[in-house]
C-alpha cells in the first residue's frame, strides 16, 4: 500500500482544485514561509477526521473554507480527497485503491466519502483502526506535536503505543462485550421476576380451567338448538325468494353484459396509460443521457489538449536530460567496474529479501482474509442480539396488553350478566308484541292476496299499506341485539376473544424467532474462535521472516558501506548522473502515462459518438410509439361512453323490478348476516348441515330454554382460562429454558472478555518491549551516543498503564523532559516515532519542519534515518533545510504567484538544490 494523490480544493489557501501526486520513497514540500506548505498536512489530518479546530491552527472549523482575496471571492465548500493504492489488501475493503474524502459547507454540514460512497466519520475512523494511519497517529508529526508527545501525561501518550500495536481493535470489542455482560445481567433479573409473577396465576388458571369445561359443553348444546331454529327460518324465507329472483335474473344478465363490456375498455385504457407512463419515463431517460454523452465528451476533449502540451514539454526535457547524461557516462565507465563485484552480492542479498517478502505478502493477505471472516461474524452476531433486544421489549409490551384485553373480558361478562337479569321482563314483553304483530301482518297479508286474486286492487292495496315492515324491523332488530351481545363478546371477529388470540400468535412468534437468532449466535462465536486461532499462526510465520529479512538487510547494509568508499572516489559526476536519470525516468513515466491517456480518452471520445447516435434513433422511434398509442386511449374512450347511455336507459326498470322484491331480501339478508356473526356460517354452509335433518321446532325451542337456564346456574366462569392455563404454563416453562440459555451466554461473554484482556494484553506487552529496545538504538543513532528508554506508570496492570519516557543525551543528566532544548526534544520525539517504525511501519509519514531545531550535523543524522526507512514508508516532509531537501526523489514547490492563493509547483533537481539554498539564506537573514 502507498499514498498515491492528494486533492485540495477550497481547503484555506489552496482555492483552486490542486492535485499532488506523491511518488514512493521521499518527497519534499518546499517553499516560502506563508506559502501554505503546512495547508498540506492540515488537509490530510482534516480529511481523516479532525474534529479541533485549533488542531488545525484555527479558531472555528468552517475556518478551514478558504474566505477569499481582494481579488477572488471566497469559497462555496472545502474538499479533501486522499487516494491510496490497496492492491495488497492494505485496508479490509475489497477494492484495488482505496479514496476517503471530506466536504465541509459554511453552514457547518460535514460530507464523508469512502469511494466517493457518502458515509460517516466513525466508519472512516474504523477503515483506519490499527493502521498507524489517522489524524492523531504516528503518520504525521509536527514541531506542536514534538512537544505534545514528551510534555503530554502518561495515559494520554499511551494511545501512540496502542496503534503500534494493533490493540485498538481490542478496546473496542472489550467495550461491546462489557455492554453485552450489563445486558445480559439486566435479562436474567427480568426473567426471574417475570416467572416470580407467574407461580400464583398457575393455581388460579387450573381452577378455572375446569369450570371453563363445563360451561363449553353447554354452550355448545344451545348453539346446535339455536342454529335449527335460524334454518327452519331461513328456509321459509328462500321460498318465497326464489320467485322474485327469477323476475331479475333477466334484466340483470342485460345489465351484466354491458357493465362488463365497459369495465373490459376500462381496463384497456388502464393498460394502454401504464405502457404510455413507461414510454414517457424512456424518453426522458434517453434525454438526460443524450445530455451527459454531450457534457462528458467536451470535458474529454479539453483534457486531450492539456495532455499533448504537458507530453512536448515533456520530450523537450528527456531530451535536455540525455545529452548531458552521454557526457558523464564517459567519466564514470572506470569506476563503475570496480563497484560490480560488490553490487553482484548485492544483487544476491535483494533476491534473498524479494522470496522472504513475497513469502510475508502472501501471509499478510491470509491473515487479512480471516480477519475480514472475523468481522462479518462479529457483525452478523451483532445484528442478532440487537433482533433479540427489539423482540424482547415486545414481549413484554404484549405481555401487558394481554392483561389488560383478558380483565376487560372479564368485566365485559359481568356487565352482560347483569344487564340480562335486569332485562329479562322487558325482553319477555318484546318477544309478545313481536309475535302479536308477526300474526296481524300474516292475515292482512293473506287478506291483500285475496282482494288482488279478484282484481280488488283498492282493498288490497289498502291492506298492504297497514303492514308496517320498516316499524317491525326496527323492533325486530332491537330485540335480535339483547339476544346477541353477550355471544359479539366473545366470538365477533372485532370482539376481545379475537384480540386476545392474536396477541397469544404474536408472543409465540417472537419465542421462535429468538430461538432461531440464539442458535446463530453461537455458531457465529464457534467460527471466530476458529479464525482467530489460524490468524495467531499466520501472525508468529509473518514475525519469523520479517527477522530473517532483517538480517539480510543488515548484511546488505555492511556491503553498502564498502560501495560508498567507491562512490566517494566516482564523486560529483555520479550524483549528476543519478539524479538525471532518476528526473529523466520520473518525466517519462510522466510523458507515457499521458500518452496512454491521450489514447484511451480519444477512443472512449469515438465510442461514445456512437452510442449517442444509437440512442437519438432509439429516442425518436419512441416518440413515434407514444404518439400512436395516445390515439388509441382516445377511440377506446368514445366507445365507453356511448356503452354507458345504453347502461343508464336500463336503469329505471331494473329499479322497479328489485323495490318488488326489496322487503324480502332485507330479511333474508338480516338473518344471514346475523348467523354469520354468532357463528361464521353461511346460509349455504348452514343448508348442507341441517337440509337432512327432520327438526320440530318446538322440541328446539324447549332445548334452548334448557341450555340456557343450566349456564346461568354456573355462575361466573372465564371462558379463556384453558387456554390461559395451558399458555401460562408453556411460557413458564420456556422461561426457565431461556434462564439457562441466559446464564449458559453470562458465561460465554465473560470468558471472551478475560480472552479479549489476555490477548490485547500479551500483544500490547510485546509490541512495547520492542518499541523500549529500538527506542534506546535509534535514540543512541541520532544522538550519537547517549542513554533512553520506556517504562510502564503500573507494570501489573499493562492494559490501562500509562507510557514514561526517560531520555539523556550524552554528558547530561535530565530528570524532566522539559529540561531538554528545542532540537533534544525533536530528536528524541524522532527517535521514538522510528522506534516504532521498526515494529510497524506506517505506509506513508507527513513530517512538518520537525528538522527546524536541528543544527546542520542532526539534520545529516536525521537525513540518515530517512534514507534506512523510505524503502518501506513514503516519507513527505516539508523543510526548508537544503541537505534534507537534497535527500528527496521528489520535491514540490509551494508559491503564491497570486497573494493569498497557494498554488503547487514541480521542479527539476538541480532547480531544486537552488531554490533550498535561496530558502535556506532567506530563513537565515529572516531569523
Amino acid at each position: 500500500m502507498h499514498l498515491k494523490s492528494l486533492s485540495i480544493v477550497g481547503f484555506k489557501t489552496f482555492a483552486d482544485e490542486t492535485e499532488i501526486t506523491f511518488d514512493p520513497g521521499f518527497t519534499a514540500v518546499v517553499g516560502p514561509n506563508g506559502s501554505g506548505k503546512s495547508n498540506i498536512v492540515d488537509s490530510v489530518k482534516w480529511v481523516f477526521g479532525e474534529k479541533s479546530a485549533k488542531g488545525l491552527r484555527g479558531e472555528k472549523m468552517d475556518d478551514v473554507i478558504f474566505h477569499g482575496t481582494e481579488s477572488r471571492r471566497a469559497a462555496g465548500f472545502s474538499e479533501v480527497s486522499i487516494l491510496f493504492d490497496n492492491d495488497d489488501h492494505f485496508f479490509n475493503i475489497d477494492f484495488p485503491s482505496v479514496k476517503i474524502t471530506r466536504r465541509l459547507y459554511p453552514d457547518g454540514e460535514n460530507e464523508y466519502y469512502l469511494n466517493d460512497i457518502r458515509t460517516t466519520r466513525k466508519d472512516i475512523e474504523k477503515t483506519l483502526l490499527d493502521t498507524g494511519i489517522g489524524k492523531s497517529s504516528y503518520s504525521i508529526l509536527e514541531q506542536g506535536r514534538v512537544d505534545q508527545i514528551l510534555n503530554s501525561k502518561p495515559e494520554e501518550r499511551r494511545a501512540i503505543f496502542e496503534e503500534a500495536a494493533g490493540v485498538s481493535r481490542f478496546k473496542l470489542d472489550r467495550k461491546e462485550a462489557t455492554k453485552k455482560l450489563d445486558d445480559t445481567n439486566q435479562n436474567l433479573l427480568r426473567i426471574q421476576d417475570i416467572m416470580n409473577s407467574m407461580v400464583k396465576d398457575l393455581e388460579v388458571k387450573e381452577k378455572q380451567s375446569e369450570k371453563a369445561e363445563q360451561y363449553f359443553k353447554l354452550k355448545s348444546d344451545l348453539d346446535e338448538s339455536d342454529k335449527n331454529l335460524r334454518f327452519l327460518k331461513l328456509r321459509d324465507f328462500k321460498r318465497r325468494m326464489k320467485k322474485s329472483d327469477e323476475e331479475l335474473l333477466e334484466i340483470r344478465e342485460k345489465n351484466k353484459s354491458i357493465l362488463s363490456l365497459i369495465q373490459n375498455e376500462t381496463n384497456l385504457i388502464s393498460e394502454k396509460e401504464t405502457t404510455k407512463e413507461a414510454k414517457e419515463k424512456e424518453i426522458a431517460e434517453i434525454d438526460k443521457k443524450l445530455f451527459d454523452h454531450l457534457s462528458k465528451s467536451q470535458i474529454q476533449k479539453e483534457k486531450i489538449a492539456k495532455n499533448k502540451t504537458f507530453i512536448l514539454e515533456y520530450e523537450l526535457r528527456i531530451g535536455e536530460i540525455l545529452s548531458a547524461l552521454e557526457t558523464e557516462n564517459q567519466a564514470t565507465i572506470k569506476l563503475e567496474v570496480e563497484k560490480r563485484a560488490i553490487e553482484l552480492e548485492n544483487e544476491r542479498q535483494r533476491e534473498i529479501q524479494s522470496t522472504l517478502q513475497d513469502e510475508i505478502q502472501g501471509l499478510e493477505s491470509k491473515r487479512v482474509s480471516l480477519e475480514l471472516s472475523i468481522k462479518e461474524e462479529e457483525k452478523s452476531i451483532e445484528e442478532k442480539e440487537g433482533r433479540i433486544q427489539e423482540n424482547e421489549k415486545r414481549h413484554i409490551t404484549l405481555r401487558d396488553k394481554q392483561k389488560t384485553v383478558i380483565f376487560e373480558l372479564i368485566q365485559e361478562l359481568e356487565n352482560k350478566k347483569r344487564e340480562s337479569r335486569e332485562g329479562e321482563e322487558i325482553r319477555s314483553a318484546d318477544k309478545a308484541d313481536l309475535l302479536s304483530d308477526l300474526e296481524l301482518y300474516r292475515t292482512k297479508l293473506e287478506s291483500a292476496l285475496n282482494q288482488l286474486g279478484t282484481s280488488n286492487l283498492k282493498d288490497g292495496i289498502s291492506d298492504l299499506r297497514e303492514i308496517k315492515l320498516d316499524r317491525y324491523s326496527e323492533k325486530l332488530t332491537s330485540f335480535l341485539k339483547r339476544e346477541d351481545d353477550f355471544r359479539n363478546l366473545l366470538f365477533d371477529k372485532d370482539g376481545i376473544l379475537s384480540k386476545k388470540e392474536s396477541i397469544d400468535q404474536e408472543i409465540e412468534d417472537l419465542i421462535l424467532e429468538n430461538e432461531n437468532l440464539t442458535r446463530g449466535i453461537r455458531d457465529h462465536q464457534s467460527n471466530i474462535i476458529l479464525h482467530r486461532s489460524h490468524w495467531e499462526e499466520t501472525r508468529t510465520q509473518i514475525v519469523e521472516l520479517e527477522k530473517k529479512l532483517l538480517e539480510s538487510n543488515s548484511r546488505l547494509e555492511n556491503q553498502q558501506k564498502e560501495i560508498a568508499v567507491l562512490d566517494e572516489r566516482i564523486g560529483e559526476i555520479e550524483k549528476r548522473i543519478l539524479g538525471a536519470k532518476e528526473q529523466e525516468s520520473v518525466i517519462r513515466d510522466k510523458k507515457d502515462s499521458l500518452e496512454k491517456e491521450v489514447e484511451v480518452l480519444e477512443k472512449e471520445i469515438e465510442e461514445s459518438y456512437q452510442e449517442f447516435l444509437s440512442m437519438s434513433r432509439i429516442l425518436e422511434s419512441e416518440k413515434e410509439t407514444l404518439q400512436t398509442l395516445v390515439e388509441e386511449i382516445s377511440g377506446i374512450k368514445s366507445n365507453i361512453t356511448k356503452n354507458q347511455e345504453v347502461f343508464q336507459n336500463l336503469l329505471p326498470l331494473l329499479s322497479e323490478k328489485e323495490r318488488t322484491s326489496s322487503a324480502l331480501k332485507v330479511q333474508i339478508d338480516s338473518l344471514v348476516e346475523e348467523l354469520y356473526n354468532d357463528y361464521s356460517l353461511t346460509d349455504s354452509e348452514l343448508e348442507t348441515e341441517r337440509g337432512s335433518l327432520e327438526l320440530d321446532q318446538k322440541a328446539e325451542e324447549r332445548r334452548l330454554r334448557s341450555a340456557k337456564s343450566e349456564i346461568q346456574l354456573l355462575g361466573s366462569i372465564n371462558p379463556l382460562a384453558i387456554e390461559e392455563y395451558r399458555n401460562i404454563k408453556e411460557i413458564y416453562e420456556h422461561n426457565l429454558k431461556q434462564k439457562i440459555d441466559i446464564e449458559s451466554s453470562k458465561k460465554d461473554i465473560e470468558e471472551v472478555l478475560k480472552r479479549i484482556n489476555e490477548e490485547s494484553e500479551k500483544l500490547f506487552q510485546e509490541t512495547f518491549e520492542k518499541i523500549k529496545q529500538n527506542f534506546q538504538e535509534t535514540f543512541s543513532t541520532l544522538f550519537n551516543g547517549g542513554r533512553a528508554t520506556l517504562e510502564l506508570t503500573e507494570k501489573e496492570d499493562s492494559l490501562n498503564s500509562g507510557v514514561e519516557i526517560m531520555a539523556e543525551p550524552p554528558g547530561k543528566h535530565v530528570q524532566n523532559l522539559r529540561l531538554l532544548s528545542g532540537g533534544e526534544k525533536s530528536l528524541t520525539a524522532i527517535a521514538l516515532l522510528f522506534a516504532i517504525y521498526m515494529v510497524k511501519p506506517s505506509p506513508f509519514c507527513f513530517l512538518d519542519e520537525i528538522d527546524a531545531a536541528l543544527d546542520e550535523a542532526n539534520k545529516l543524522r536525521f537525513c540518515q534515518i530517512l534514507d534506512r526507512f523510505k524503502d518501506k514508508t513514503q516519507f513527505i516532509v516539508v523543510s526548508h533545510a537544503q541537505s534534507t531537501i537534497s535527500r528527496a526523489n521528489a520535491i514540490f514547490g509551494v508559491t503564491n504567484e497570486e497573494p493569498g492563493i497557494s498554488k503547487i509547483l514541480s521542479l527539476r533537481l538541480d532547480e531544486a538544490k537552488s531554490l533550498s539554498k535561496q530558502i535556506t539564506q532567506k530563513t537565515g537573514t529572516d531569523n
